[in-house]
């Protein structure tokens, strides 16, 4: 069948859409309560890790590894002199500013213009050992940063729509999903069929799975369903990676006319719609583990375990603790209250609070505003195990 640019009908399946619309009501309801559970100052520093999670996870899926303490430390212009090491800091530097960019966007995550931003500044960014990619024949092809493909391409098993199409599917792309009329829920469950139709595409020469994620992550956003930045749907594809590019490679199967229930568009309606329940089902996922790690009690938990016995703070450790505990509770405190905080003199309370803040674990956005906690890389494997694999935080 010759590819028209409405070859990507159906954008949305509309057989058993009830069900998906339900899922996409349980994802209201339950980033609507994983939202109020914490403190603003608390969610605002857990939203900074969950912007290293997107990240982090986006470029894992990729196939690239970086430490998130490497990661802290490019942040703070510290990198590694290992040229490998460095390139990966590099891109890592690379996506957040990128997903920084997107967190402000207010304008439509469908267009052409910002998706083609993303991936400007994406590769800008980038050293030039980065900002190539392979041809079929081996050899690297240089790629120009904002610029749709101009070759036709393959990717695995998928042949991407012929690159004089794309500009045109670009087009019907924004037109379909932008369609008025739409309920949160459908559009929750639209959220995962672009997803899917945005790879298909495939509009550029290299970076489409970075491009398609950050935007996923944006339209998230502008959704209201990501709790305050408290959970990633990259982190959700990673760990289910192989399903992941299974789903995707399966709808881009055109449809089956002799298929009941197959829709009648170009591409498959049965395996959209269920790539569309994989990501319902991956964003429940994540919003209910995240739940459960900021479940206060057993953070604070989790706290004690760190002061008392990986951070080597002796007997001032007691204290720091009660004042970890009050910003933890309260979202934060002012610095003349850390002596009644730590039952002790002012003095004594002025000490554990500098020796907090010195170990990185409590910050002020100036020096006489209130305290909050703080959340460096070195306390993320005990605070929140699992958030990130075993071993990658920190050498």
């Amino acid at each position: 069948m010759d590819l028209t640019e409405t070859s990507i009908e159906p954008v949305l399946p509309e057989q058993n859409m009830a069900a998906l619309e339900d899922r996409a009501c349980a994802v209201i309801l339950r980033s609507g309560q994983l939202q109020a559970k914490l403190r603003p100052q608390l969610r605002e520093e857990l939203a900074g890790i969950t912007r290293l999670l997107h990240c982090y996870y986006s470029n894992l899926i990729e196939g690239q590894q970086t430490l998130v303490t490497e990661i802290e430390a490019a942040l703070h212009d510290d990198f590694s002199t290992e040229p490998k090491k460095r390139d990966l800091q590099q891109l890592a530097l690379a996506h957040l500013a990128c997903q920084s960019w997107a967190a402000e966007y207010g304008g439509s995550p469908f267009s052409g213009d910002f998706l083609c931003e993303v991936h400007r500044r994406f590769y800008s960014a980038l050293p030039e050992s980065l900002r190539t990619a392979t041809a079929v024949t081996g050899a690297q092809v240089p790629i120009t940063p904002g610029a749709l493909r101009e070759r036709d391409v393959r990717v695995g098993a998928h042949l991407a729509p012929p690159h004089a199409l794309v500009p045109g599917l670009m087009g019907h792309f924004r037109r379909r999903y932008e369609a008025p009329g739409r309920t949160l829920a459908a559009r929750i469950v639209a959220v995962g069929a672009s997803h899917h139709r945005l790879a298909w595409i495939h509009p550029f020469r290299d970076g489409n799975g970075r491009v398609v994620r950050i935007f996923s992550d944006t339209l998230i956003r502008q959704l209201g369903i990501d709790a305050g930045g408290l959970w990633s749907l990259s982190r959700g594809l990673a760990f289910a990676r192989q399903e992941y590019y299974e789903r995707l490679a399966n709808a881009d199967h055109e449809r089956d006319p002799a298929a009941a229930g197959d829709g009648n568009g170009h591409l498959s309606e049965r395996a959209l719609r269920e790539f569309c329940e994989f990501v319902l089902k991956v964003m429940l996922d994540q919003i209910s583990f995240m739940d459960a790690l900021f479940e206060l009690d057993t953070l604070a938990e989790r706290i004690e375990h760190y002061v008392r016995v990986e951070a080597g703070f002796g007997e001032t450790g007691a204290r720091i603790l009660l004042l970890l505990r009050e910003a933890l509770y309260r979202g934060e405190f002012q610095r003349g209250d850390a002596g009644r905080i730590a039952g002790a003199g002012e003095r004594t309370g002025r000490t554990a609070l500098a020796a907090a803040v010195e170990a990185g674990l409590l910050k002020s956005l100036t020096p006489k505003s209130p305290v909050r906690l703080a959340l460096p890389a070195k306390v993320l494997g005990t605070y929140f195990p699992r958030l990130f694999p075993p071993g990658h935080v920190h050498a």
